[in-house]
Protein backbone atom coordinates (compact mmCIF):
# COMPACT_ATOMS: atom_id res chain seq x y z
CA UNK A 1 0.00 0.00 0.00
CA UNK A 2 3.33 2.27 1.11
CA UNK A 3 4.54 1.87 -2.41
CA UNK A 4 1.52 2.35 -4.06
CA UNK A 5 0.70 5.67 -2.26
CA UNK A 6 4.42 6.71 -2.90
CA UNK A 7 3.97 5.98 -6.67
CA UNK A 8 0.91 8.12 -6.90
CA UNK A 9 2.69 10.96 -5.49
CA UNK A 10 5.79 11.06 -7.92
CA UNK A 11 3.41 10.33 -10.99
CA UNK A 12 1.54 13.98 -9.49
CA UNK A 13 4.92 15.64 -8.75
CA UNK A 14 5.60 15.02 -12.62
CA UNK A 15 2.82 15.93 -13.77
CA UNK A 16 2.36 19.36 -12.23
CA UNK A 17 6.43 19.62 -12.71
CA UNK A 18 5.64 18.94 -16.78
CA UNK A 19 2.00 21.33 -16.77
CA UNK A 20 4.26 24.11 -15.32
CA UNK A 21 6.61 23.36 -17.84
CA UNK A 22 3.73 23.28 -20.77
CA UNK A 23 1.75 26.19 -19.24
CA UNK A 24 5.01 28.53 -20.20
CA UNK A 25 6.52 26.77 -23.43
CA UNK A 26 4.19 27.78 -26.14
CA UNK A 27 3.50 31.47 -24.92
CA UNK A 28 7.19 31.77 -24.76
CA UNK A 29 8.11 33.63 -28.37
CA UNK A 30 5.36 35.86 -28.12
CA UNK A 31 6.42 36.82 -24.73
CA UNK A 32 10.42 37.45 -25.88
CA UNK A 33 9.14 39.54 -29.00
CA UNK A 34 7.10 41.79 -26.31
CA UNK A 35 8.69 45.54 -26.54
CA UNK A 36 9.99 45.05 -22.76
CA UNK A 37 12.42 42.42 -24.37
CA UNK A 38 12.44 42.86 -28.16
CA UNK A 39 13.96 39.18 -29.10
CA UNK A 40 14.76 38.68 -32.52
CA UNK A 41 13.62 35.45 -34.05
CA UNK A 42 17.44 33.83 -33.72
CA UNK A 43 17.53 34.82 -30.16
CA UNK A 44 13.89 33.27 -29.76
CA UNK A 45 14.87 30.33 -31.24
CA UNK A 46 18.13 30.45 -28.83
CA UNK A 47 15.44 30.92 -25.91
CA UNK A 48 13.54 27.68 -26.45
CA UNK A 49 17.08 25.55 -27.17
CA UNK A 50 18.29 26.51 -23.84
CA UNK A 51 16.10 24.30 -21.72
CA UNK A 52 17.15 21.36 -23.60
CA UNK A 53 20.97 21.97 -24.24
CA UNK A 54 21.33 22.54 -20.33
CA UNK A 55 19.39 19.10 -19.61
CA UNK A 56 21.18 17.14 -22.10
CA UNK A 57 24.41 18.80 -19.47
CA UNK A 58 22.85 17.81 -16.49
CA UNK A 59 20.68 14.91 -16.59
CA UNK A 60 23.63 12.63 -16.14
CA UNK A 61 24.53 14.78 -12.90
CA UNK A 62 21.05 14.43 -11.74
CA UNK A 63 20.75 11.29 -11.59
CA UNK A 64 24.58 10.48 -10.21
CA UNK A 65 23.18 13.17 -7.04
CA UNK A 66 20.57 10.85 -6.41
CA UNK A 67 22.67 7.82 -6.02
CA UNK A 68 24.31 9.41 -3.58
CA UNK A 69 22.55 11.52 -1.65
CA UNK A 70 18.92 10.19 -2.18
CA UNK A 71 16.23 10.20 -4.31
CA UNK A 72 13.95 12.87 -2.13
CA UNK A 73 16.75 15.92 -1.40
CA UNK A 74 17.47 15.68 -5.01
CA UNK A 75 13.61 15.83 -6.67
CA UNK A 76 12.55 18.95 -3.40
CA UNK A 77 15.50 20.43 -5.21
CA UNK A 78 14.53 20.32 -8.71
CA UNK A 79 11.06 21.16 -8.06
CA UNK A 80 12.30 24.49 -5.85
CA UNK A 81 14.17 25.32 -7.71
CA UNK A 82 12.24 24.90 -11.01
CA UNK A 83 9.97 27.70 -8.98
CA UNK A 84 12.50 29.96 -8.51
CA UNK A 85 13.03 29.99 -12.19
CA UNK A 86 9.21 30.36 -13.49
CA UNK A 87 9.01 33.30 -10.92
CA UNK A 88 12.43 34.62 -12.24
CA UNK A 89 10.96 34.10 -16.07
CA UNK A 90 6.99 35.86 -15.14
CA UNK A 91 9.01 39.02 -13.06
CA UNK A 92 11.95 39.89 -15.55
CA UNK A 93 12.11 42.77 -17.30
CA UNK A 94 15.57 42.28 -19.28
CA UNK A 95 16.04 39.61 -22.25
CA UNK A 96 19.32 38.42 -20.30
CA UNK A 97 17.40 37.33 -17.08
CA UNK A 98 14.56 35.41 -19.45
CA UNK A 99 17.55 33.20 -20.95
CA UNK A 100 19.09 32.94 -16.97
CA UNK A 101 15.63 31.74 -16.26
CA UNK A 102 15.44 29.35 -18.78
CA UNK A 103 18.76 27.87 -18.23
CA UNK A 104 17.61 27.39 -14.47
CA UNK A 105 14.68 25.59 -15.45
CA UNK A 106 16.33 23.15 -17.63
CA UNK A 107 18.84 22.38 -14.85
CA UNK A 108 16.47 22.02 -12.38
CA UNK A 109 13.97 20.10 -14.89
CA UNK A 110 16.78 17.52 -15.82
CA UNK A 111 16.46 15.90 -12.42
CA UNK A 112 13.53 14.03 -14.64
CA UNK A 113 15.74 10.54 -14.27
CA UNK A 114 15.65 11.69 -10.26
CA UNK A 115 11.80 10.35 -10.68
CA UNK A 116 12.57 7.53 -12.96
CA UNK A 117 14.98 6.36 -10.50
CA UNK A 118 12.32 6.59 -7.48
CA UNK A 119 9.90 4.73 -10.24
CA UNK A 120 12.71 1.83 -10.48
CA UNK A 121 13.20 1.96 -6.49
CA UNK A 122 9.87 0.84 -5.88
CA UNK A 123 9.18 -1.55 -8.76
CA UNK A 124 10.42 -4.87 -9.31
CA UNK A 125 11.34 -5.75 -12.52
CA UNK A 126 8.43 -7.76 -14.01
CA UNK A 127 6.92 -3.97 -13.29
CA UNK A 128 9.84 -2.05 -14.20
CA UNK A 129 8.67 -0.51 -17.60
CA UNK A 130 5.11 -0.56 -16.51
CA UNK A 131 6.31 2.40 -13.89
CA UNK A 132 7.94 4.04 -16.46
CA UNK A 133 5.43 4.27 -18.57
CA UNK A 134 3.40 5.88 -15.67
CA UNK A 135 6.00 8.35 -15.76
CA UNK A 136 5.45 8.86 -19.71
CA UNK A 137 1.69 9.60 -19.14
CA UNK A 138 2.42 12.18 -16.29
CA UNK A 139 4.42 13.70 -19.06
CA UNK A 140 1.91 13.22 -21.72
CA UNK A 141 -1.07 14.77 -19.77
CA UNK A 142 1.00 17.70 -18.45
CA UNK A 143 1.65 18.54 -22.51
CA UNK A 144 -1.86 18.10 -23.16
CA UNK A 145 -3.10 20.42 -20.33
CA UNK A 146 -0.28 22.18 -19.79
CA UNK A 147 -0.56 24.66 -23.37
CA UNK A 148 -4.48 25.06 -23.11
CA UNK A 149 -4.18 26.34 -19.26
CA UNK A 150 -1.39 28.40 -20.04
CA UNK A 151 -3.46 30.11 -23.08
CA UNK A 152 -6.25 30.63 -21.32
CA UNK A 153 -4.02 32.42 -17.94
CA UNK A 154 -2.30 34.49 -21.02
CA UNK A 155 -6.05 36.74 -21.96
CA UNK A 156 -4.89 38.26 -18.59
CA UNK A 157 -1.35 39.27 -19.21
CA UNK A 158 1.38 37.19 -20.95
CA UNK A 159 3.42 37.04 -17.49
CA UNK A 160 0.66 35.64 -15.91
CA UNK A 161 0.91 31.95 -17.01
CA UNK A 162 4.83 31.84 -15.31
CA UNK A 163 3.81 33.28 -12.57
CA UNK A 164 0.72 30.66 -11.85
CA UNK A 165 3.81 27.92 -13.06
CA UNK A 166 5.75 29.28 -10.11
CA UNK A 167 2.90 28.81 -7.69
CA UNK A 168 1.58 25.08 -8.92
CA UNK A 169 5.49 24.17 -8.98
CA UNK A 170 6.21 25.82 -5.51
CA UNK A 171 3.15 24.15 -3.85
CA UNK A 172 4.18 20.63 -5.47
CA UNK A 173 7.71 21.15 -3.92
CA UNK A 174 6.15 21.88 -0.34
CA UNK A 175 3.52 18.78 -1.02
CA UNK A 176 6.36 16.70 -1.74
CA UNK A 177 8.64 18.29 1.13
CA UNK A 178 5.41 16.88 3.89
CA UNK A 179 4.57 13.69 1.25
CA UNK A 180 7.22 12.01 -0.14
CA UNK A 181 9.73 9.56 1.56
CA UNK A 182 12.89 8.59 0.56
CA UNK A 183 12.77 5.61 -1.44
CA UNK A 184 16.65 4.31 -1.93
CA UNK A 185 17.55 1.96 1.11
CA UNK A 186 19.17 3.53 4.04
CA UNK A 187 22.42 1.17 2.78
CA UNK A 188 21.98 2.90 -0.70
CA UNK A 189 22.51 6.97 1.06
CA UNK A 190 24.65 6.35 3.64
CA UNK A 191 27.56 7.73 3.18
CA UNK A 192 29.26 4.48 4.84
CA UNK A 193 28.18 2.18 2.50
CA UNK A 194 30.58 -0.90 0.98
CA UNK A 195 32.52 0.25 -2.22
CA UNK A 196 30.13 -0.52 -4.81
CA UNK A 197 28.83 2.77 -4.38
CA UNK A 198 31.84 4.16 -4.13
CA UNK A 199 33.37 2.16 -6.87
CA UNK A 200 35.60 4.51 -8.81
CA UNK A 201 33.15 4.06 -12.24
CA UNK A 202 30.04 5.01 -9.73
CA UNK A 203 31.57 7.98 -7.93
CA UNK A 204 33.14 9.22 -10.90
CA UNK A 205 31.67 10.93 -14.72
CA UNK A 206 28.58 9.19 -15.27
CA UNK A 207 29.42 9.39 -19.34
CA UNK A 208 32.46 6.51 -18.37
CA UNK A 209 30.19 5.06 -16.12
CA UNK A 210 27.99 4.30 -19.26
CA UNK A 211 30.94 1.59 -20.66
CA UNK A 212 30.22 -0.91 -17.29
CA UNK A 213 26.47 -1.29 -18.74
CA UNK A 214 26.72 -2.12 -22.60
CA UNK A 215 23.04 -2.54 -22.31
CA UNK A 216 22.01 -0.09 -20.96
CA UNK A 217 23.97 2.75 -23.18
CA UNK A 218 22.29 1.04 -26.43
CA UNK A 219 19.19 1.64 -25.20
CA UNK A 220 20.11 4.96 -24.31
CA UNK A 221 21.63 5.35 -28.14
CA UNK A 222 18.93 4.17 -29.57
CA UNK A 223 16.38 6.35 -27.65
CA UNK A 224 18.59 9.60 -28.39
CA UNK A 225 18.46 8.67 -31.99
CA UNK A 226 14.71 8.32 -32.40
CA UNK A 227 14.01 11.34 -30.48
CA UNK A 228 16.04 13.28 -32.60
CA UNK A 229 14.37 12.25 -35.53
CA UNK A 230 11.02 12.51 -33.85
CA UNK A 231 11.34 16.39 -32.84
CA UNK A 232 12.66 17.02 -36.53
CA UNK A 233 9.12 15.51 -37.11
CA UNK A 234 7.43 17.48 -34.30
CA UNK A 235 8.74 20.99 -35.93
CA UNK A 236 7.82 20.09 -39.43
CA UNK A 237 4.49 18.80 -39.00
CA UNK A 238 2.56 21.84 -38.18
CA UNK A 239 4.57 23.86 -41.71
CA UNK A 240 3.75 21.05 -43.31
CA UNK A 241 0.00 21.23 -43.18
CA UNK A 242 -0.21 24.75 -43.48
CA UNK A 243 1.73 24.21 -46.52
CA UNK A 244 -0.23 21.58 -47.70
CA UNK A 245 -3.85 21.67 -45.97
CA UNK A 246 -4.00 25.25 -45.03
CA UNK A 247 -3.87 24.46 -41.02
CA UNK A 248 -4.65 27.74 -38.89
CA UNK A 249 -3.27 27.92 -35.25
CA UNK A 250 -6.54 26.47 -33.86
CA UNK A 251 -6.35 23.23 -36.51
CA UNK A 252 -2.78 22.87 -35.14
CA UNK A 253 -3.57 22.80 -31.43
CA UNK A 254 -6.25 20.14 -32.39
CA UNK A 255 -3.75 17.52 -34.30
CA UNK A 256 -1.38 18.28 -31.15
CA UNK A 257 -3.46 16.70 -28.67
CA UNK A 258 -4.87 14.38 -30.40
CA UNK A 259 -1.74 13.46 -30.44
CA UNK A 260 -0.78 13.56 -26.81
CA UNK A 261 -4.00 11.84 -26.05
CA UNK A 262 -3.27 8.60 -27.54
CA UNK A 263 0.30 8.83 -26.33
CA UNK A 264 -0.41 9.03 -22.98
CA UNK A 265 -3.61 6.31 -23.24
CA UNK A 266 -0.73 3.82 -24.75
CA UNK A 267 1.81 4.38 -22.05
CA UNK A 268 -0.75 4.29 -19.35
CA UNK A 269 -2.73 1.37 -20.37
CA UNK A 270 -1.43 -0.44 -23.75
CA UNK A 271 1.51 -0.72 -22.33
CA UNK A 272 0.92 -2.01 -19.40
CA UNK A 273 -0.62 -5.13 -21.17
CA UNK A 274 1.97 -5.41 -23.98
CA UNK A 275 4.78 -5.95 -21.92
CA UNK A 276 3.80 -9.11 -19.85
CA UNK A 277 3.57 -10.54 -23.02
CA UNK A 278 6.68 -10.02 -25.38
CA UNK A 279 9.22 -7.99 -22.88
CA UNK A 280 10.94 -4.88 -23.44
CA UNK A 281 12.78 -4.84 -26.71
CA UNK A 282 9.95 -6.53 -28.55
CA UNK A 283 7.77 -3.49 -27.77
CA UNK A 284 10.30 -0.62 -28.21
CA UNK A 285 10.82 -2.93 -31.69
CA UNK A 286 6.91 -2.92 -32.25
CA UNK A 287 6.44 1.08 -31.68
CA UNK A 288 8.94 1.53 -34.11
CA UNK A 289 7.45 -0.71 -36.54
CA UNK A 290 4.63 1.37 -36.03
CA UNK A 291 6.14 4.75 -36.20
CA UNK A 292 7.68 4.14 -39.63
CA UNK A 293 4.77 2.89 -41.88
CA UNK A 294 2.32 6.20 -40.01
CA UNK A 295 5.26 8.61 -41.50
CA UNK A 296 4.65 7.22 -44.88
CA UNK A 297 1.19 7.06 -45.16
CA UNK A 298 0.52 10.58 -43.94
CA UNK A 299 -0.72 12.03 -46.79
CA UNK A 300 -2.77 15.42 -47.88
CA UNK A 301 -4.38 13.23 -50.15
CA UNK A 302 -6.84 11.20 -48.42
CA UNK A 303 -8.42 14.03 -46.48
CA UNK A 304 -8.49 14.00 -43.05
CA UNK A 305 -8.30 9.82 -43.00
CA UNK A 306 -4.85 10.52 -44.09
CA UNK A 307 -3.68 12.56 -41.99
CA UNK A 308 -5.60 11.26 -38.80
CA UNK A 309 -5.12 7.55 -38.74
CA UNK A 310 -1.28 7.85 -39.90
CA UNK A 311 -1.24 10.55 -36.77
CA UNK A 312 -2.44 7.63 -34.70
CA UNK A 313 -0.04 5.01 -35.71
CA UNK A 314 3.20 7.27 -34.96
CA UNK A 315 1.39 8.61 -31.63
CA UNK A 316 0.61 4.66 -30.24
CA UNK A 317 4.45 3.53 -31.69
CA UNK A 318 5.65 6.84 -29.64
CA UNK A 319 4.06 5.98 -26.79
CA UNK A 320 5.12 2.22 -26.83
CA UNK A 321 8.87 3.15 -27.15
CA UNK A 322 9.80 5.56 -24.67
CA UNK A 323 8.54 3.10 -21.46
CA UNK A 324 10.66 0.37 -22.91
CA UNK A 325 13.88 1.73 -23.46
CA UNK A 326 13.68 3.59 -20.18
CA UNK A 327 12.60 0.05 -18.61
CA UNK A 328 15.39 -1.47 -20.86
CA UNK A 329 18.12 0.98 -19.23
CA UNK A 330 17.12 0.56 -15.72
CA UNK A 331 16.71 -3.56 -16.11
CA UNK A 332 20.12 -3.68 -17.12
CA UNK A 333 21.79 -1.11 -14.87
CA UNK A 334 22.82 -1.98 -11.02
CA UNK A 335 20.50 -0.27 -8.48
CA UNK A 336 23.30 1.76 -7.39
CA UNK A 337 23.50 3.04 -10.70
CA UNK A 338 19.47 3.68 -11.67
CA UNK A 339 19.63 7.75 -11.60
CA UNK A 340 23.53 7.76 -13.20
CA UNK A 341 21.60 5.73 -16.09
CA UNK A 342 18.29 7.17 -16.35
CA UNK A 343 19.98 10.69 -16.29
CA UNK A 344 22.08 9.45 -19.28
CA UNK A 345 19.17 7.91 -20.77
CA UNK A 346 16.59 11.82 -20.15
CA UNK A 347 20.34 13.52 -21.64
CA UNK A 348 20.43 12.05 -24.53
CA UNK A 349 16.53 12.30 -25.23
CA UNK A 350 17.46 16.36 -24.69
CA UNK A 351 20.30 16.14 -27.09
CA UNK A 352 17.79 15.05 -29.47
CA UNK A 353 15.30 17.88 -28.91
CA UNK A 354 18.15 19.91 -29.31
CA UNK A 355 19.21 18.77 -32.81
CA UNK A 356 16.00 17.38 -34.30
CA UNK A 357 14.07 20.63 -34.58
CA UNK A 358 17.03 22.05 -36.02
CA UNK A 359 18.08 19.25 -38.15
CA UNK A 360 14.37 18.90 -39.15
CA UNK A 361 14.16 22.88 -40.30
CA UNK A 362 17.03 22.66 -42.80
CA UNK A 363 15.68 19.25 -44.44
CA UNK A 364 12.06 20.84 -44.51
CA UNK A 365 13.82 23.89 -46.64
CA UNK A 366 16.13 21.74 -48.84
CA UNK A 367 13.54 18.62 -49.68
CA UNK A 368 10.72 21.53 -49.97
CA UNK A 369 8.27 19.86 -47.45
CA UNK A 370 8.78 16.16 -48.65
CA UNK A 371 10.82 14.96 -45.28
CA UNK A 372 8.70 11.96 -43.69
CA UNK A 373 9.86 9.34 -46.38
CA UNK A 374 13.45 10.83 -45.05
CA UNK A 375 12.03 10.32 -41.54
CA UNK A 376 11.07 7.11 -41.92
CA UNK A 377 13.98 5.71 -43.29
CA UNK A 378 15.60 7.23 -40.59
CA UNK A 379 13.41 5.71 -37.98
CA UNK A 380 14.11 2.17 -40.01
CA UNK A 381 17.43 2.49 -39.20
CA UNK A 382 17.50 3.19 -35.17
CA UNK A 383 15.31 -0.06 -35.50
CA UNK A 384 18.20 -1.98 -37.18
CA UNK A 385 20.27 -0.55 -34.36
CA UNK A 386 17.79 -1.91 -31.80
CA UNK A 387 17.89 -4.92 -33.58
CA UNK A 388 22.00 -5.49 -33.51
CA UNK A 389 22.23 -4.21 -29.91
CA UNK A 390 19.63 -6.54 -28.63
CA UNK A 391 22.10 -9.21 -27.54
CA UNK A 392 23.71 -6.93 -24.86
CA UNK A 393 20.03 -5.98 -23.87
CA UNK A 394 18.21 -8.19 -21.36
CA UNK A 395 14.75 -7.89 -20.70
CA UNK A 396 12.15 -9.83 -18.20
CA UNK A 397 11.90 -12.56 -21.17
CA UNK A 398 15.73 -12.90 -22.56
CA UNK A 399 16.58 -16.69 -21.81
CA UNK A 400 19.25 -15.36 -19.11
CA UNK A 401 16.47 -13.22 -17.62
CA UNK A 402 18.00 -9.77 -15.86
CA UNK A 403 22.13 -9.98 -15.42
CA UNK A 404 23.30 -9.94 -12.44
CA UNK A 405 25.48 -6.53 -10.70
CA UNK A 406 29.26 -6.43 -12.44
CA UNK A 407 29.82 -6.65 -8.94
CA UNK A 408 28.53 -9.96 -7.95
CA UNK A 409 30.41 -12.48 -7.03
Amino acid sequence: MRTKATTGIIFVAVFIDLLGFGMVLPLMPLYAADPRFAATPTQIGWLMAIYSIMQFLCAPYWGHLSDRIGRRPALLLGLAGSAISYLAYGLADTLWILFAARAAAGIMGANIAVAQAAMADLTPPDQRSKAMGLIGAAFGLGFILGPAFGGWLAGFGLETAPLVAALITGLNAAAALRYLPETRPPASTSTTTPSRLHHPLLSGNPWRMARRFPGAWSACLVMGGFVTLFAAFEVTLPLWGHDRLHWDMRTTGFIFTFVGLIAVITQGGVVRRLLPKIGEKRTAATGLLLVTPGLLLLTPDAGWNGVLLPLALISAGSGLIHPSLSGLTSLNTTPEAQGSMLGLFQSLSALGRCVGPVLGGILYDALQGSLFPITAAGIALVLLLLLRSGHRMHDLRSPAGIPPSPDAP
